[in-house]
């Protein structure tokens, strides 16, 4: 019996190495394996692999392909495998979503998620964030769809994962392509599009392509929209994958409508609708329907266009209610880091320590006040009190010149923490430019390759359609190189120092280059750092007459303090986790706002971190008070702010509510 167990998980290992799952779902593997599996003679070990290959490739019938992927999950649970429990939880995710259960799908995923971060898995966490980010876009949350597929993108990145980190680009594309954001969607696509070329993989190649064809038939450009969509379908319906081959005969549809073809286009909608049917695919019968019916009105057969619309509404109502995933946006996977109450302990004897040393100098301090007034008093001996009181007075000006210089150093280390800080934020925001600087340069070569071939062939028609995308690409490449010439600029300006010359300076474009400076720079310091961030910005607001390199250090010394208070809170939340359904509901957000009152510029900073105790906020204003832990701050942040506003004639305020956050107001006259 061992003898024929090992045998069957060797042929399972040789299955796979022919049919590899990590580069496309083939049928034919899953009848092999399903003979193995109706034996059931394996190991857990060996039957786990098994289920796995099964679930994946199983692509005819999706029943079959969820029950494996729930049996893969009971028994991993049931073995403590935790590595193949994560898979497990992905695989159901996909099956719910293309049954339409998004819901469930969500939930499935977040579990994924959670599993492999705990597994150190990179990969499957970022590949579980990006399909988090799939659900949100389907159900039009497009602010939770960016904020995961960021995530899965910034992951994926580091694990040098190419074939993961392309879908994640394309899935982000198709996100910006949904929000009808073309250029950003088209970047995205032809970046996954280069990759998956690269590592010859058909299936991630097709769906490139087929997402740029969507592209060029929402911008105009019919014929190679049309081109690029056909050779997508081709390959995909090779390859068996039928969800995207609806999805792409439906906009071939909208392509012949366009065109005037009545008859090619009522067809590639009936296609689609015919294929959505035969594999379940409840989206896709939704959408291909509705497409149907819009076509019959418009060519005015009413009985046909309102049978596809009640055909709509039962598939619109039958896929679960949208709300209900859009309520789970608070479940927020940002499974960091725990706070650790060593860290508490650390703080608490700092502080202690920071009170006997204050004690100790007052001490010192009132000791030597009442030997001069000792001396002053007695004047027993007038030449040795005078020599005493030399001595004393020495040492008081050798200390007074030691605090000097100390205060001195550690302003300028507080000036060089800011910069560092602005350079980190820098770098990344300077990364964006180049990237598009660097895609379109590429397909301008590619480009001009093609109309050479066009030239060759006689086609200039075609010739000068490629000579006006090169045109816009090199506007595109003019107009990135521009903005990274900007941020070298103000980097430059920031580290030339305070000249003490006052400028007319729009503190809106102020505040919201230092809010994403601040932001990056925190994600180049700890990629777990995750926060959200808004602007409100009073659009009267006139420019005023500031110290532009201060102002922005006060910006950036509150932005940084909003952010750190916020991950302090995150890192709270995270340390009260049992298991997902029970982390507390908190959203980390740091909002930057500006408003013209006509006398004076009010800058506001606010967060919704742990506010400030009753009992300190009064000091926060004072030279080296700081509650962040030894060697994360001096202390003279704020109170280097204090004083450039006040020397600006303004006021910096607080506001603050323990427990529920901070907000710091800045006040400069508008004269």
């Amino acid at each position: 019996m061992l003898l024929k167990r090992k045998g069957c998980f060797l042929l399972i290992s040789i299955l796979c190495l022919i049919f590899p799952a990590a580069f496309s779902q083939d049928q034919k593997v899953a009848d092999s394996l399903t003979i193995i599996y109706n034996e059931g003679i394996l190991s857990d070990a060996a039957r786990l692999e098994l289920l796995r290959q099964l679930s994946f490739n199983e692509v005819k019938d999706l029943n079959l392909s969820l029950k494996y992927a729930e049996e893969l999950i009971n028994l991993a649970i049931s073995t403590g495998n935790n590595s193949l429990l994560h898979s497990g939880y992905f695989l159901k995710g996909n099956k719910k979503r293309l049954f339409g259960d998004l819901e469930e799908a969500l939930d499935a995923y977040i579990k994924s998620a959670e599993t492999a971060r705990l597994e150190k898995n990179a990969r499957g966490e970022g590949n579980a964030y990006g399909a988090i980010g799939d659900i949100y876009s389907i159900s039009n949350n497009h602010a939770n769809a960016r904020h995961y597929y960021n995530k899965a993108i910034a992951i994926l990145r580091e694990s040098n994962d190419s074939v993961d980190l392309a879908s994640a680009i394309l899935n982000a594309g198709d996100e910006f392509r949904t929000s009808q954001i073309y250029d950003t969607a088209y970047m995205y696509f032809e970046e996954s599009r280069i990759i998956f070329e690269k590592l010859n993989y058909i299936i991630g190649k097709a769906y490139s392509i087929g997402n740029i064809g969507m592209v060029y038939a929402k911008t105009g450009k019919i014929n190679l929209a049309e081109k690029n969509l056909k050779k997508a379908i081709e390959l995909l319906e090779k390859l068996e994958d039928h969800y995207p081959v609806c999805v792409y005969l439906g906009s071939m549809a909208d392509i012949y409508n366009a065109k005037g073809d009545e008859e090619a286009a009522l067809d590639y909608a009936i296609k689609s609708l015919t294929l959505a049917r035969q594999h379940g695919l409840k989206e896709q019968i939704r959408d291909a329907s509705l497409k149907l019916s819009e076509l019959y009105e418009q060519y005015g057969n009413l009985a046909e266009s309102f049978k596809y619309y009640k055909n709509y509404i039962n598939y619109r109502d039958s896929i679960n209610n949208i709300k209900t995933v859009q309520s789970m946006a608070n479940l927020r996977t940002d499974f960091e880091v725990s706070q650790k109450q060593i860290e508490v302990d650390r703080l608490n004897r700092q502080k202690q320590n920071q009170r006997w040393w204050l004690i100790i100098i007052a001490t010192i301090l009132f000791s030597t006040c009442v030997l001069l007034f000792m001396f002053y008093r007695n004047n027993i001996n007038k030449k040795k009190a005078n020599v005493l009181l030399q001595e004393q007075k020495e040492k008081v000006e050798s200390t007074l010149t030691h605090l000097k210089s100390t205060q001195a150093q550690l302003i300028q280390s507080e000036k060089m923490a800011s910069l560092g800080e602005l350079t980190a934020g820098i770098a990344h925001e300077i990364q964006n430019p180049l990237n598009f600087v660097n895609n379109f340069s590429e397909l301008n070569a590619e480009l001009i390759d093609e109309a050479g071939q066009e030239i060759d062939g006689g086609n200039y028609s075609e010739t000068k359609t490629i000579l006006k995308d090169i045109r816009e690409n090199e506007e595109k490449i003019k107009f990135h190189g521009k903005r990274a010439e900007s941020i070298v600029k103000g980097m430059l300006l920031h580290s030339r120092g305070n000249s003490g010359k006052k400028e007319l300076t729009d503190i809106n474009a102020l505040a919201d280059e230092y809010l994403r400076l601040s932001f990056h720079g925190f994600r180049a310091k700890d990629k777990s750092f995750n926060a959200d961030y808004e602007t409100n910005f009073d659009p009267t607001l006139p420019k005023i007459s500031v110290i532009p390199q201060d102002i922005g250090r006060v910006l950036l010394n509150l932005i940084n303090n909003a952010f750190y208070a916020v991950q302090l809170t995150t890192q709270h939340a995270a340390s009260l986790q049992q298991i997902p359904q029970k982390q507390p509901d908190y959203k980390p957000m740091v909002v930057v706002s500006t408003k013209n009152t006509e006398t004076y510029v009010e800058i506001r900073v606010k967060d919704n971190g742990p506010g400030i105790p009753t009992e300190i906020k009064d000091k926060i204003f004072q030279p080296f008070f700081t509650t962040k832990p030894t060697g994360q701050g001096t202390g003279l942040g704020l109170s280097l702010s204090y004083d450039i506003v006040k020397a600006h004639g303004g006021e910096l305020k607080v506001e603050t509510k323990d427990g529920e956050g901070s907000a710091f107001i800045i006040e400069i006259p508008a004269i």
